[in-house]
């Protein structure tokens, strides 16, 4: 498959969801700030943090841009209440040291 099919392909699916889903808009956050809690094994924990703009109902990617702690696994984000988006952590084989970490957020305003 070429690049241009495989990007026009990208295009087409990114299309779809705005129409099946709901989507109004589209909506980038970068470089906020996620401090990951301290968690024993095997438990996990939750993290609110403060996201300008997001309403429950409100879909969210996450993604990590630096290396998680040892032993640490992201398990999920969600909104929470306006404002907040909820990240779950986990662990995975050991114990975490909490750290905080830079992650950009997708928003895909439903609302």
């Amino acid at each position: 498959m070429s690049a241009a099919s495989t990007a026009k392909s990208a295009q087409h699916r990114g299309e779809e969801l705005v129409r099946t889903a709901g989507v109004k808009a589209i909506t980038a956050t970068s470089a906020t700030s996620v401090t990951v809690p301290s968690i024993t094994d095997p438990d996990i924990a939750k993290v609110d943090v403060t996201v300008s703009g997001v309403a429950v109902g409100d879909m969210v990617l996450v993604a990590p841009l630096e290396a998680l702690p040892t032993n640490c696994r992201l398990q999920g984000a969600f909104v929470t209440a306006t404002d907040t988006v909820t990240f779950v952590f986990g662990t995975e084989g050991g114990s975490v040291t909490g750290a905080a970490k830079t992650f950009d957020i997708l928003i895909f305003d439903r609302t």
